[in-house]
């Protein structure tokens, strides 16, 4: 039965490290960067009403509320 260390596995280089380090810090910065887009797009969207629609001059010209056939 083995007790104690064992193997530390293989050395790291310290400029590989600090590679991959600033490699996950740009793909992190073009991920919140591509979110932020996002959420700017999702807001302009639902900010780009078309304002109120009148049931009776509407484009659908109000069949739905007015109907001819109706006393």
């Amino acid at each position: 039965m083995c007790i104690g260390g064992g193997s530390r596995g293989p050395a790291v280089d310290p400029e590989a490290e600090a590679e991959q380090a600033r490699q996950r810090e740009a793909n992190l910065q073009e991920r919140r960067d591509r979110k932020q887009e996002a959420l700017g797009d999702a807001i302009e969207a639902t900010q780009k009403g078309t304002g109120r629609r009148s049931l009776i001059s509407g484009p659908g010209g109000g069949m739905g509320y007015f109907n001819r056939y109706r006393a």
